[in-house]
């Protein structure tokens, strides 16, 4: 049994939108002074730059890329090319990882922080 070309052709087009997303965070947060005149160092201007482009840009990478990667894996026998599955895996890995390495780095940050609390009280 085939998965339906425009099935296919929607995964395809639904990892190119996720990747774009993913490379604007980086182009964003690169030329934010130049583009949006956000003044480096300043905390107002790039808390609301970060919650107001950067995490729904991230959320968007984020749920496209989950959203392909177990469509693929779902997929798995009905595609005859196994390469397109391998290529849809392999790009939406970097989005996923990029989430997650952020919510570990988040939550040990505050693990430490507790224990230092408790080892200074």
């Amino acid at each position: 049994m085939k998965i339906k070309v425009k099935a296919q052709f929607i995964d395809y087009l639904l990892i190119v939108i996720a990747n774009l997303a993913f490379a604007l965070i980086f182009i964003f947060g690169y030329y934010k002074f130049e583009w949006f005149g956000i003044i480096p160092g300043y905390a107002p201007y790039n808390f609301a730059f970060n919650v107001g482009l950067i995490l729904p840009l991230t959320f968007i990478s984020f749920v496209l890329s989950v959203f392909v990667f177990l469509r693929a894996l779902q997929n798995w026998k009905k595609r005859p090319n196994k390469l397109d599955n391998s290529f849809l895996i392999f790009f939406s890995l970097p989005s996923i990882i990029l989430v997650v390495r952020v919510f570990i780095s988040c939550v040990s940050y505050f693990y430490f922080q507790l224990l230092i609390l408790k080892v200074s009280h």
